[in-house]
């Protein structure tokens, strides 16, 4: 007979290993690519330091003289550790209805598991390509008396009901309470929260999934971009740690493709003093543009078989992988050996005081379960990557 008990040794002794394994190896090539360390965690904080400038410290001297001096810099930085949930939930009923069923149950579970999986890859492929504040849209009206707000049609593809956001004010504060979004209407773009209480929602406002201080989302590849800080760091006051960041300041109008990235390869290679990237993420409007660039001038396209599975093209040379999660109209060049995982364990279950990690919600017949992982995503050599951006990000036709 199925019971709570073995339900949750399934969870720990079947589930677990299978779980972790497609989290962390099928969401995203880039992060497959990347390591996981656990050995720089003090208290909550991952301890890292940040590369200045190529540490290859060679140079000449006399024979018998004094050898040359290094001159491999570092800055010191403290990044707090995020806190990332996925929540499993079964109703006592569907228990009950299984419980003469081993098969049935197993196929209960193995479903629910999927859901959790594709839940945990999806919010971490968006993470990725963030700066810690993941932006979703802008309100162009307001609705507090029925608690609603309105955003355009072609963005309510980054709201799902059930989220949490927050509205930053133009100054740059945060305009309200987390919002539940309870119902979206996808003609309209009029989205309804259940949160209680004044917003005071005004119209371009920025909406951004909620965390707590703004700081709970992992630390993405943009946060390496972002004009005045770099974890920690003052950008300012640290440019030889500053990545290669090119915008262009043209035309809007004009699509990123094969002569603006390699222009964009110029001044990265300079900026690097060579080429140490080993993977090209970008949108797949981008990869179009490229692909079809390519095709006419009748050039060989490549195709790249990248970690976790995941198919691509190769472009001068590197793996480019497009994801519709990375923003449209940029590129960035990566080299994924200079980032890690920086992990106080790897995903596992919320366990109770008792060791239990099936609960009973309150007040319902329903039982869930937390997979929790404590970790942010660190690059120690920022100079080595690249991001071109200010291109179009209508669709390539």
């Amino acid at each position: 007979m199925i019971t709570i008990e073995s339900a949750e040794s399934a969870l720990r002794n079947i589930y677990l290993e299978s779980v972790i394994n497609d989290i962390n190896t099928k969401t995203n090539p880039f992060l497959t690519m990347i390591s996981k360390n656990t050995k720089t965690i003090a208290d909550k904080e991952a301890k890292v330091s940040v590369r200045y400038g190529n540490e290859a410290n060679v140079g000449v001297g006399a024979e018998g003289g004094t050898l040359p001096a290094g001159n491999t810099q570092f800055a010191e930085i403290a990044v707090p550790l995020k806190n990332l949930y996925g929540t499993f939930q079964i109703t006592d009923k569907a228990i009950r209805a299984a419980q003469n069923n081993a098969g049935a149950f197993a196929a209960l579970l193995s479903g629910e598991m999927k859901n959790l999986i594709g839940a945990a890859q999806a919010n971490l492929n968006r993470m990725v390509y963030g700066n810690g504040l993941t932006y979703l849209g802008y309100s162009d009206s307001r609705d507090d008396t029925n608690r609603k707000f309105t955003v355009p049609v072609k963005q309510l593809g980054n709201f799902k009901v059930g989220m949490n956001v927050t509205l930053y004010a133009a100054t740059n504060q945060v305009a309200s309470i987390p919002l539940e979004i309870t119902a979206i209407n996808t003609n309209t773009g009029e989205i309804t929260y259940g949160t209680s209480g004044t917003v005071y929602t005004n119209k371009y406002d920025r909406l951004y999934v909620y965390a707590p201080s703004q700081t709970g989302e992992m630390n993405g590849i943009d946060s390496l971009f972002m004009t005045d800080k770099l974890y920690n760091l003052t950008s300012s006051q640290h440019k030889g740690i500053l990545p290669c960041n090119v915008i262009d300041n043209g035309t809007t109008l004009e699509i990123l493709d094969e002569e603006e990235i390699l222009k964009f390869f110029d001044a990265y290679e300079e900026h690097c003093q060579s080429i140490p990237a080993d993977i090209l993420m970008t949108h797949p409007n981008v990869k179009k543009a490229l692909f079809e660039t390519l095709r006419d001038t009748r050039s060989n396209i490549a195709t790249a078989d990248l970690a976790g599975g995941f198919k691509g093209f190769t472009f001068n040379g590197i793996p480019l992988y497009s994801d519709l999660k990375c923003k449209a109209g940029v590129l960035y060049a990566l080299n994924s050996e200079s980032f890690a995982t920086h992990q106080l364990c790897d995903w596992t279950w919320l366990a109770g005081d008792d060791g239990s990690i099936l609960r009973q919600m309150d007040g319902k017949p329903v039982y869930s379960a937390t997979l929790v992982k404590y970790a942010d995503l660190i690059c120690e050599k920022p100079f080595l990557q690249g991001k071109v951006s200010g291109y179009a990000a209508n669709s390539w036709s």
